[in-house]
């Protein structure tokens, strides 16, 4: 019993250290309770007893065990367990021998074995468990707390000896659903409308303390105590730019504000295809599958639908809106779906169902997808002689076979019960080879050859008399080659009308094998589909012009007949346009990059030219300060010093090659044209009659 005990707990240990390992790797992809670890504990244990079956140890198994255990016993402790009138005269001996050495051992280690080794293994699984455990709480918690680290920079910011501490608490909007952070930097990176919060302590008092944003907007901050030593600026943060901080006239280096832009919610669709048409025989249902992802969450999303039926001036439309059955509760990322019925809407066949995915994220900004359109094939319409009946008929006669073929299948299908099998398999085999000859016809359109081609001996292929064919290597090539056009190249359609007509052959492909096989009912699907894709080249190859008129202004009757043309004047336009010097300050600059890399000191007219290149980085840094704050940085540092070894080569091409991305194409103007010098005389010539006339 011992033995078997200790096998079940041991069982136990196991399945419990197989559960929490599991449960603990499952809780890192997918919340799960380790509630779950008690029922998996149980199923793994009842497997782990059926592979071993430990309930079958017996008591030739515990002797065979003692056996190997102790020598002593001489490998005779069986002869204990049997009945002393089935020994002999030795066996009984022995058994009287060692049945002293039985009752002197010990319970044997060896039943234990397994119990040790299961308890060994569910120690360490509760601890890579707990270990795994609070690496991915620590994980959690540090998104949960808004990434303490985001938006600080790598690189630490440079600022004034005055300041002790600065202290930059950051309130992400409630539409990001994340929690504030604090900083100890003065660059950052924040969500577009987040609160800035500055605390500032300097060395020393400070009488006056303020922030310049973009070279522009100044804004003190208050002090918090009286001796002017704790300074503090709250600020919404709508877009990016720089700022820096004035510490009574003391300037220090310029610090970027980037935005994180919200932007709508993302729409994918996946299903159904964006134009889609239901078919004769075919479930009136679409299957639409979207993917909706957004930056911070999705509040909500519905499908707006609009059903158009009729016709012509009868047209009617009717909007709904659908609801997908999954609740929205502010995620980031929704894969829906929705089995929409067409019927249920009030569709027929002839309707044509639009709708598109309209989606509205957390900071209540609106995204729509494309519209989509699903038609219900109108089988009405498809057999109507319509379109045929007037005007020149440039479609060949097969164009209307098809249609003939669906109007005797349906009539074999209505006849069905009142002729005989034999006659019903005899005309629906008929229906076959007629489809076959149909598809053969349009084969043709595409360079195929028909059956009646295939495998027979061409005249134009037989070799030539032996005396003319004497010498001809082309006649002898063409003898044993079998030329054909190549089904690609063989017509003038166009791709679209190519693949298209193949299609056309394929769904007669499948009506034929439909028929043939005795199942019409089975064929009149693809009939019906075959004919729609035939009137969709028929109307392909027409070409619509619509009718236009002439619109004469009202004739003036004071004015007619009066022989008075000095009001009528060739019209013309003038535009004055001035050359656009916005780019040269920048251009120049370059120029001065290149003697600042030489070593050359810079004049005064340098100088201006840096100052008003200095405007404009200004302005593109504001912008988007990070690509062109820290050349700006570098600008400045030339400016102050004015002299080139204070500034590496380095900081230099990092300047130059901002400056190099600023630079535009200039505008093109209007030039006089350049002539030979051949022409010149006849211009003057021109220029002078058409002076002289009155």
């Amino acid at each position: 019993m011992r033995w078997i005990s200790s096998g079940l707990l041991a069982s136990v240990f196991l399945a419990a250290s197989i559960s929490l390992v599991g449960i603990t790797f499952w809780n890192i992809i997918s919340p799960a309770s380790y509630w779950l670890i008690l029922p998996l504990s149980l199923l793994i244990s009842v497997v782990i007893v059926q592979i071993f079956r430990i309930w079958k140890i017996n008591e030739d198994d515990v002797s065979r065990l003692l056996d190997q255990t102790y020598p002593q016993l001489e490998e005779s402790s069986s002869l204990v367990l049997r009945k002393s009138e089935t020994l002999n005269i030795l066996e009984r001996l022995q058994a009287q021998k060692i049945e002293n050495e039985i009752n002197n051992i010990k319970t044997p280690a060896l039943i234990y074995k397994r119990l040790k080794i299961s308890a060994l293994f569910l120690i360490i699984s509760v601890l890579v468990s707990v270990l795994i455990a609070k690496t991915d709480i620590n994980t959690l918690k540090s998104i949960d707390s808004g990434i303490e680290n985001e938006g600080t920079p790598s690189i630490p910011d440079k600022i004034l000896p005055e300041i002790s501490s600065v202290r930059l608490k950051v309130i992400p909007p409630a539409y990001t659903n994340k929690n504030t952070r604090v900083q100890q930097q003065f660059s950052a990176t924040v969500e577009d409308g987040a609160l800035l919060e500055w605390v500032i302590e300097t060395s020393q008092p400070v009488n006056k303390l303020q922030f310049i944003f973009n070279d522009k907007e100044r804004m003190k901050l208050h002090s918090l105590n009286k001796t002017g030593t704790k300074w503090t600026l709250s600020k919404a943060i709508n877009k990016p730019g720089f700022y820096q901080v004035d510490l009574d006239g003391k300037l220090s280096d310029l610090y970027k504000l980037e935005t994180i832009k919200d932007e709508p919610a993302l729409i994918r669709i996946t299903s159904p295809k964006q134009y889609s048409t239901i078919d004769f025989g075919e479930p009136q249902k679409t299957n639409l599958q979207v993917q909706i992802n957004d930056d911070y969450g999705i509040n909500d999303t519905y499908i707006s639908a609009t059903i158009s039926s009729g016709q012509g001036e009868s047209v009617k439309f009717k909007e709904k809106v659908i609801r997908f059955s999954e609740s929205i509760n502010g995620k980031q990322e929704y894969k829906l779906q929705k089995m929409i019925d067409l019927p249920a809407l009030g569709m027929v066949p002839g309707d044509e169902l639009y709708f598109y995915i309209n989606a509205t994220d957390s900071r209540k900004q609106q995204s729509r997808s494309d519209v989509y359109i699903v038609t219900i094939q109108d089988t009405a319409k498809l057999m109507s002689m319509d379109g045929m009946l007037g005007g020149i008929n440039l479609v060949p006669e097969y164009f209307r076979s098809q249609r003939q073929i669906i109007i005797d299948t349906e009539k074999i299908l209505k006849e069905k019960n009142s002729i005989s099998e034999e006659e019903f398999k005899n005309r629906s085999n008929n229906l076959g080879i007629d489809q076959k000859l149909l598809r053969l016809r349009y084969g043709k359109f595409l360079g195929e050859e028909t059956d009646e081609e295939i495998g027979e001996e061409h005249d134009e292929h037989a070799a030539g008399e032996e005396s003319a064919a004497f010498g001809d290597a082309q006649k002898i090539m063409d003898a044993y080659a079998h030329k054909h056009d190549i089904a690609e190249d063989a017509t003038f359609f166009e791709p679209e009308l190519k693949a298209q007509l193949k299609a056309t052959l394929t769904e007669m492909w499948k009506s034929e094998l439909r028929l043939r096989t005795y199942k019409p009912e089975e064929a009149l699907p693809f009939e019906y589909k075959a004919l729609r894709l035939l009137k969709d080249l028929q109307q392909k190859s027409r070409a619509y012009v619509s009718k236009t008129a002439l619109k004469t202004p009202a004739i003036k009757a004071e004015k007619r007949l009066t022989a008075e043309l000095d009001k009528i004047i060739q019209p013309s336009a003038e535009r004055t346009l001035s050359k656009n010097d916005e780019e040269n300050p920048l251009k120049k600059s370059t120029s001065i990059i290149a003697k600042l890399k030489e070593g050359e000191k810079l004049n005064q007219s340098d100088l201006i030219i840096l100052q008003e290149a200095n405007r404009k980085l200004a302005a593109k840094a504001s912008a988007e300060p990070a690509s062109y704050l820290k050349a700006l940085g570098i600008m400045r540092k030339i400016l102050d010093t004015s002299r080139s070894s204070k500034v590496s080569s380095g900081e230099l091409f990092l300047m130059e090659a901002a400056l190099q991305r600023m630079i535009k194409n200039e505008v093109k103007t209007p030039q006089a044209k350049i002539t030979a010098p051949g022409t010149s005389l006849s211009t003057e010539y021109f220029n002078s009659l058409k002076r002289q006339q009155p």
